[in-house]
């Protein structure tokens, strides 16, 4: 059903009665079409749209919209640009808001009923830079997000006229510069109808309040290549560790998302075990997009990191120390997450097990099988979108990295899983004030999603 309304989508986008021709270049804007009384996000990597007379389109990019049309090469020529395959000379408009709606006309496309490309058809349509997607601190925050040591973030963008789009929340904690957990709806619709009861059903509460820019420019954040050369400098780990073992890589593996927020992958990389990463983190994730794609399931999910891993002091193995990975030059530090874990929340919930649970990762070489067997009682027979899946063979071998299935009652040992408990507090808080007298007005607390 959703492959047939993006055709749909697509068709009435390209319609046969097109008058006006747009074309859509690199860095590529976010495109929004109204069709009647419903507007949609056309998520498809969009190329060029045609419109009918009187026809408009929404681009959305955070530091403006580049609208380029065929130029005549008198005023200003110093900021055409030649066009090789089109052997056109352009000229380029800036729009300095994140928004522009153009419509077609008869003697070409409109910008606010002012005439912005004289032609109608050949014009150019790209964002001003790089930066397709803002990033936001929401006054409200996260379930297990405490507003005192972390904030809560909110990749997303703001369209005039119509209602907040929030792709992924981050809690982040901004002074140790370090990733908590993130919180999205796994693999939403291909197009966005933007109506509430869309939009809202995991971030809605949410808000895009503060803009949130410049973080890569005054903290600092390690690369992929600054890590590969990084990992093989710590000698003071010993013999049993071996950098090859380890990735430096988004906590988002599904490779679309990775794709879509590559430009905040400073905010999302963590160190990964490499064959959890590769093995059993990519099999569940492939369950995953299998239950959604053939059961049509939803579900929200909280993927986030825990603790830090340690490894033994080689002649003595029965004492540890924290694997950290320290930089001789600045004193900094690069923690390896003890666990990664995933809180999956059906939206379609069945009054089973598999309602929701914590997929809690083991994220180190060198967790001994006493620890892994005594971690939780392992539900992950009983998923049945899980059961049936290559996971299900492979989860408990230590080659492919060791996943558990738990109970939110059951993962005490993840020190920094806080939503069972802070979800606990919100509820007593709640009937409290239930409690309360009907004639004494009560403050409300901190609102959470």
């Amino acid at each position: 059903m959703r492959t047939f309304f993006a055709v749909i989508l697509l068709a009435l986008v390209s319609g046969s009665w097109s008058l006006c021709n747009l074309n859509i270049r690199e860095p590529f804007p976010v495109v929004a079409k109204t069709f009647g009384s419903k507007t949609a996000i056309l998520k498809q990597l969009l190329t060029e749209v045609e419109l009918s007379n009187n026809e408009t389109v929404t681009f959305y990019c955070p530091q403006g919209v580049r609208i380029s049309g065929p130029s005549n090469g008198y005023n200003n020529p110093s900021d055409d640009y030649y066009d090789p395959t089109e052997r056109t000379i352009y000229r380029p408009t800036v729009i300095n808001q994140p928004t522009a709606d153009l419509t077609c006309g008869n003697d070409g496309i409109y910008l606010d009923e002012q005439r912005i490309i004289e032609v109608t058809s050949g014009g150019h349509v790209s964002c001003n830079a790089d930066v397709t997607r803002s990033l936001y601190e929401s006054n409200v925050s996260l379930i297990g997000c405490d507003p005192v040591d972390a904030m809560t973030l909110v990749i997303g963008y703001k369209l005039k006229r119509l209602t907040e789009v929030k792709l992924l929340a981050l809690c982040y904690d901004l002074s140790a510069s370090q990733l908590r957990f993130v919180n999205f709806l796994a693999y939403p619709a291909k197009n966005v109808l933007l109506t509430p009861a869309n939009t809202d059903e995991v971030l809605g509460r949410l808000q895009l309040d503060n803009i949130v820019s410049g973080l890569d420019k005054y903290f600092s954040y390690i690369t992929v290549s600054q890590f590969n050369e990084l990992s093989k400098q710590q000698t003071q780990l010993g013999e049993l560790y071996d950098a090859e073992m380890f990735d430096y890589s988004s906590l988002l593996q599904d490779q679309q998302q990775q794709k879509d927020l590559e430009q905040y992958n400073h905010l999302l990389n963590i160190v990964w075990l490499r064959n959890l990463r590769k093995g059993n983190w990519k099999h569940w994730l492939q369950a995953l997009r299998a239950a959604n794609d053939d059961d049509d399931d939803k579900f929200e999910l909280r993927i986030g990191v825990s603790g830090m891993a340690t490894m033994p002091l080689g002649q003595r193995c029965n004492v540890s120390r924290s694997l950290q990975l320290l930089d001789s030059n600045s004193g900094n530090s690069l923690q390896v997450p003890a666990h990664v874990w995933a809180h999956v929340r059906s939206l379609q919930p069945t009054g089973t097990v598999a309602d929701e649970f914590v997929l809690v990762a083991h994220n180190s070489p060198y967790v001994d099988v006493l620890q892994l067997s005594t971690f939780c009682d392992d539900i992950c027979h009983e998923i049945p979108w899980l059961r049936k899946s290559l996971f299900a063979e492979l989860h408990l071998l230590p080659i492919f990295g060791v996943v558990h299935c738990c109970r939110v009652d059951q993962v005490d040992k993840l020190t920094d899983f806080a939503y069972g408990k802070q979800k606990q507090q919100q509820a007593q808080q709640q009937q409290q004030l239930s409690d309360s007298s009907p004639n004494t007005t009560t403050a409300r607390p901190l609102i959470h999603v």
